[in-house]
């Protein structure tokens, strides 16, 4: 079963609570090499969550999959 971090509590900001660092922090807490799902809410957060996808795409992350469900996205990305 695929670990899910939800982001529509993050601020959709720059600073410590941003989708990003989020991200971030959630992948060097619960470590690589797995798949997770990442829920978001459509507009600044989807987009932050692709933009820091495609910055980390040459660390190894690739999202697998987007799946639209209403007002969020459910991404599922790779983190290695």
């Amino acid at each position: 079963m695929a670990k899910t971090l939800d982001l529509r509590q993050s601020d959709t900001k720059c600073g410590s609570s941003s989708p990003a660092l989020t991200i971030m922090r959630f992948w060097l807490s619960e470590g690589g090499n797995q798949e997770v799902e990442i829920i978001a809410i459509k507009g600044v957060q989807a987009d932050q969550v692709e933009m820091w996808a495609e910055a980390m795409k040459d660390k190894g992350v690739k999202i697998l999959s987007k799946q639209d469900e209403g007002d969020k996205l459910i991404y599922k990305v790779y983190l290695p």
